[in-house]
């Protein structure tokens, strides 16, 4: 059960992480080609959903793991931690649509950077 979370966990950070990187390197470029934004609205909501799935299943899996498993599991409450924290930032950043660009782009450095952390919190643990 154990290897079945942990897996379960590195899936969903990885198709979260991998679904954010493919946004914002596509997400731009479908701007300039789409004045109307229906092609980019439609792709947003698609990249939205992948993304809050995969975290919901990278979340649960941890938050069972802290739960379940004995040894380590203080270590466990960082990466939930990390997670909490980078979940916190995309939701700000999801209803946060009147900041200016440049506010936005702080927040998807952000969003990868909280992201990344804990990935490699998460390798680090396994």
């Amino acid at each position: 059960m154990e290897n079945i979370l942990k897996y379960l966990h590195m899936i969903g950070l990885s198709i979260w992480i991998g679904s954010m990187v493919t946004w914002a390197v596509f997400a731009p470029k479908l701007n300039k080609f789409d004045p109307t934004k229906n092609t980019t609205s439609v792709l947003r909501d698609s990249f939205s959903k992948i993304s809050w799935i995969s975290y919901a299943i990278a979340l649960i899996a941890g938050i069972t793991i802290r739960f379940t498993i004995e040894s380590g599991a203080s270590d466990w409450s960082v990466v939930i931690g990390a997670l909490l924290l980078a979940g916190a930032v995309i939701a700000f950043h999801s209803v946060a649509t009147n900041v200016s660009d440049a506010v936005r782009g702080i927040f998807n450095g952000v969003m990868l950077l909280l992201a990344l952390v804990a990935l490699y919190l998460a390798t680090i643990y396994i």
